[in-house]
């Protein structure tokens, strides 16, 4: 009896000995539960904020509201500016801000949180494009950013825009010409009472941007423009401007001054006398020369026909007075020779005929009447020379004339 009694002692100890662990075990379970879900206020903020959030419904309680973007550009570098093509190789970064309803909390709930940064793909943003892109599409999408959300919801975006966009090219003062290009942002879907957009600020930023050896800019501006189309439907477009200036020390010394250098020789040839030989050969190897010369150079010359650069006229100018030159020497020549033949075969048969009719056989008299080619050949010498100064004359003063021109109209507004 008393082994009995004892059993089921045992039994009822172990049996509350079983129920003890499991309490104890379910209570460390529901503890350690609670720890994993607890993650802290960083993630009930988010959780809470992006639980119910839909990216394709416009941030506003009221439907009826618009919500206001400011856009703003920062320029960090111009890669290239091609003239043939007319476009514009540049890299920058958009910003754009506006505040979103849904996106509100108490800093205090959240651990005094004031701001967080969530992924772009996640929020909506507005529907922008860029109008001057070569792209056939230029949608300005996220592509990985995060956005800056803060506690009253405001929202930053910043966005990397590298892009090769179309820019009108004026190249009548090339090399020392100055070019405006723009970058144009567009509404793609939503129109003014949807999402109004106004353009912020345009900078370029120190710290980002990267020189570029040919260009630089010296201006920047911003505006704005509202299209209407059918349906009453306007638009915001967004226009940032900015202004290239040429650095055109790298013209001047491989084109400019070679052309001028060839100018100064061409007017050598006139120095030249006529009996030296010589002429033609100088006028035809600075002819060759320039052309050669031309040649070389016509990689660095713009190649549009829309607008002619001045520098280009002036070029095929000095080629013509070049050319002028030479046939200028040629008839110089010409008459130097040639004259001068007919002035000793009229000499020589007029004195045959006066022996004849005189029946004069004296080598004096003879000898008299041979030496009338002399004066003759000194005219002829004479104004030979002469026309060779006349020449000298014209083709310096249209050389400084042309080139003071040229460059008057290059630097008109410099």
């Amino acid at each position: 009896m008393a082994t009995s009694t004892l059993i089921v002692n045992l039994w009822f100890v172990m049996q509350d000995q079983t129920i003890a662990l499991t309490l104890c075990l379910s209570m460390c379970a529901a503890y350690g539960l609670q720890l994993g879900s607890d993650h802290g206020p960083l993630y009930r903020l988010y959780n809470d904020l992006l639980q119910h959030y839909k990216p394709y419904i416009r941030p506003r309680r009221n439907p009826n509201e618009t919500v206001e973007v400011v856009v703003s550009y920062s320029m960090a570098s111009v890669e290239a500016l091609e003239e043939t093509t007319q476009t514009v190789d540049s890299s920058g970064f958009l910003t754009l801000q506006w505040t979103d309803d849904l996106l509100t909390w108490n800093s205090n709930e959240y651990g005094g949180i004031d701001y967080i940064n969530i992924p772009m793909e996640k929020l909506w943003f507005p529907d922008l494009s860029l109008t001057n892109g070569l792209d056939d599409l230029s949608l300005i999408l996220p592509i990985g950013e995060k956005a800056r959300v803060t506690s009253n919801g405001s929202i930053t975006w910043f966005r990397d825009l590298k892009k090769r966009t179309k820019c009108s090219l004026d190249m009548r003062h090339f090399p020392f010409d100055t070019q405006t290009c723009s970058i144009n942002l567009i509404q793609w879907v939503a129109d003014i009472r949807q999402v109004n957009m106004t353009a912020g600020i345009v900078v370029i930023e120190p710290s980002l941007f990267q020189r570029n050896g040919e260009w630089e800019i010296t201006g920047n501006s911003k505006d704005t423009f509202l299209h209407t189309y059918s349906g009453n439907k306007i638009q915001t477009e967004i226009e940032f401007t900015f202004i290239f200036k040429r650095k055109y020390l790298y013209y001047i010394i491989t084109n400019i001054l070679p052309v001028m250098f060839l100018s100064v020789l061409n007017l050598g040839v006139f120095l030249l006398p006529p009996e030296s030989g010589e002429k033609v050969s100088l006028c035809i190897s600075i002819v060759l020369s320039y052309a050669v010369f031309l040649s070389a150079i016509g990689g660095s010359l713009p190649e549009v026909s829309d607008t002619v650069s001045i520098f280009s006229i002036y070029l095929l100018t000095m080629m013509f007075l070049k050319v002028a030159t030479t046939l200028i020497t040629v008839f110089v020549l010409k008459v130097y020779h040639q004259t001068t033949e007919e002035a000793y075969s009229h000499s020589k048969c007029l004195t045959r005929r006066q022996i004849q009719d005189n029946f004069k056989t004296d080598y004096e008299q003879e000898s008299k009447l041979v030496k009338q080619r002399t004066p003759l050949k000194k005219t002829n010498t004479q104004l030979a020379k002469y026309l060779n100064k006349i020449g000298f004359t014209i083709v310096s003063l249209l050389t400084v004339m042309i080139t003071s021109l040229c460059f008057a109209l290059l630097l008109k507004e410099q």
